[in-house]
């Protein structure tokens, strides 16, 4: 059978049926096309599994990049034994060969004769200008009683025994001494007791027996031979301490 002139039509060598062009023979097995696609769900060659280690991601026993390494000193970490920036240095304040300040200095340094008189020195004038001034309104209040003398030179005696005992039992220090900076300290340290304070100032007491005729002028002797006392072993202790402070327990006056 002719085609009109033109040549009849090539089977294509790839078909597995006897169609021309390629297409199925009817009976013929079809193509397999689900060898050609992949299934929904199957793992492509090259494709990472899920689970399975990514390009990248930190495997165990692998450090990564940045990542910081047991026992390995870190950027800006302090490194043991090693001198931090700021820290104090072998030697104390301002390095090694320049001591620093003493603790010890001023504060608790034993006070010395003069500061310790002027203190009383002043204090007396705190207690006996006002009593001075009362002892005499109420002797002219009285036209002159013997009795109202004496009875002022108790109060004046109690009251100076007083002042100094509280002061230095509560305060630390009477006004005198802390003008002069000074202060009182106990035998175990801080203010010292009132009874200590009380024995200290034993000798202040001593006034009170001044208004008593005969009695009064030995009292007054005691009374000075005890400020020099006091001097004289304030100056031979190598602490400073008088005999009244070694009476106390002792006590102990200091630059505050």
């Amino acid at each position: 059978m002719t085609t009109g002139g033109y040549p009849p039509p090539q089977q294509d060598p790839r078909a597995t049926g006897g169609h021309p062009g390629g297409a199925p023979s009817y009976g013929a097995t079809p193509p397999d096309y689900t060898q050609q696609f992949p299934q929904y769900g199957a793992p492509q060659t090259g494709d990472p599994q899920y689970g399975a280690p990514q390009y990248g991601t930190p495997q165990n026993g692998t450090p990564q990049f940045g990542a910081p390494q047991f026992g390995a000193p870190q950027y800006g970490a302090p490194q043991y034994g090693a001198p931090q920036y700021g820290a104090p240095q072998d030697g104390g304040f301002g390095g090694p060969g320049f001591p620093g300040p003493d603790p010890n200095s001023g504060a608790g340094t034993p006070g010395e004769l003069l500061p310790r008189l002027g203190a009383r020195i002043i204090d007396g004038l705190i207690v006996g200008i006002p009593m001075g001034i009362l002892n005499a309104i109420m002797i002219i209040a009285s036209g002159g009683s013997g009795f109202v003398d004496f009875f002022m030179t108790v109060v004046s005696g109690v009251v100076a025994f007083g002042y100094w005992t509280y002061m230095e039992s509560a305060r630390g220090a009477t006004i005198g001494k802390k003008l002069l900076g000074l202060s009182v300290a106990g035998p175990a340290g801080g203010n010292p007791t009132i009874e200590q304070a009380a024995k200290r100032n034993a000798f202040v007491a001593l006034q009170i027996l001044t208004g008593i005729p005969l009695l009064g002028f030995l009292a007054g002797l005691l009374s000075l031979a005890a400020y020099i006392g006091i001097a004289v072993t304030i100056e031979q202790d190598g602490n400073k301490q008088g005999f009244h402070d070694k009476f106390a327990g002792g006590t102990q006056v200091r630059k505050s």
